[in-house]
């Protein structure tokens, strides 16, 4: 049984080194210029949030020019100022020392993902681990320094709380989506349609006055900054985005969303009872698709989601279909629209499993 062990991860590791070479290759055809530049976006925000007010971040004609020396690119800052005021102390701080301190919260982040939520048997853990390390979109988000996985951590720690029947601390643990909305927006209001209403009271306690606070701090000419960001970086190259929006011409990605979310409230609805996994699931598959700006490595969403399911123990065809994912998430930077495709596939997959045996589950988490 040692012996058995020692190889599978011998094997983990050799592959994921393997993989991980093609990820340092791929990622050094990006060109920029400053390591973590996503990172820096933040710590840029930071700091110019406490020099000139909070408002001025979102300012193209503020903020573009000096990230744009430093990286390389222009990149805008499009994440609520919650996510300045966190990284504000580091901001105080060399950039260097900054930018390690902060891959030890994601990978501290990453870690707490996989300790909380991965197949429970040592061996299997052991090799999910690994292999969500080397898998290109969690790989990429923390040389990059995306607060992706922060957020991914906060809806693991959600699930852990709620499995352990703590709602109102599920769901102010689910008040971290403020920090990056997009991955995980629809989670809250799936773990509301499982049943889960005294989470979706706490998040919503707490989400709501935030909102208001970002709006008071950065005024309604936001919204005009944001997009005129957004037009001035649109023929810039960079990160792949992995949405139905920008894969699909547009009326085929509305009917695209459309089916998604009749199919996502109708696995939810009929997972009622079954425990938060599903819900949780589906909301961050959901969410991934449908919304309209998520790049590629925010895809490192899904390996929670995957891990959610698998804890289930579903029927070899499932834990097939789930485990088959990695294939193309890893390969999402390559063929976007066969990730999209993938996903939905697998968001399908997991209608019918429930619509098969939704009970069968809950005795299985």
């Amino acid at each position: 049984m040692r012996l058995r062990r020692g190889h599978g991860i011998a094997a983990a590791i050799g592959i994921s080194a393997v993989l991980g070479f093609f990820d340092l290759q791929w990622s050094s055809t990006l060109h920029y210029r400053l390591a973590q530049p996503d990172f820096y976006v933040y710590y840029l925000g930071a700091q110019l949030g406490r020099a000139r007010g909070w408002a001025a971040v979102y300012d193209p004609a503020v903020f573009l020019p000096p990230v744009t020396a430093a990286i390389g690119k222009p990149l805008p800052y499009l994440n609520p100022p919650e996510l300045a005021w966190l990284v504000t102390p580091l901001s105080l701080l060399p950039y260097a020392v900054a930018g390690w301190i902060w891959v030890g919260v994601l990978l501290a982040a990453f870690a707490v993902v996989w300790y909380l939520a991965a197949p429970r048997r040592p061996l299997i853990r052991a090799i999910h681990g690994i292999g969500a390390a080397a898998l290109l979109p969690v790989f990429i988000s923390i040389l990059f320094g995306q607060v992706s996985l922060v957020v991914i951590a906060a809806v693991a720690g959600s699930w852990w709380l709620l499995s352990r029947g703590r709602p109102w601390l599920a769901g102010l643990a689910l008040s971290a989506l403020i920090l990056k909305p997009q991955i995980a927006f629809l989670v809250p209001l799936a773990l509301l349609l499982a049943g889960y209403g005294r989470v979706f009271l706490a998040w919503a306690a707490v989400s709501v006055p935030l909102a208001l606070v970002t709006l008071l701090v950065t005024g309604t000419a936001v919204f005009h900054h944001a997009l005129q960001s957004l037009d001035a970086v649109k023929g810039v190259p960079g990160p792949i985005q992995s949405s139905l929006v920008r894969q699909l011409p547009l009326p085929v990605a509305i009917l695209a969303i459309a089916a998604v979310l009749i199919v996502a409230v109708f696995t939810v609805w009929r997972g009622r009872g079954s425990g938060p996994s599903v819900p949780i699931a589906i909301g961050l598959l959901a969410s991934i698709l449908v919304s309209p700006y998520v790049n590629f490595y925010d895809l490192s969403a899904l390996a929670l989601a995957a891990w959610l399911i698998l804890r289930l123990n579903p029927p070899r065809w499932q834990r097939a279909v789930t485990l088959s994912l990695y294939v193309p998430l890893y390969g999402a930077p390559i063929w976007p629209l066969l990730t999209v495709v993938c996903l939905c596939g697998w968001l399908i997959s997991l209608a019918v499993l429930m619509a098969r045996e939704p009970r069968p589950l809950t005795s299985l988490t």
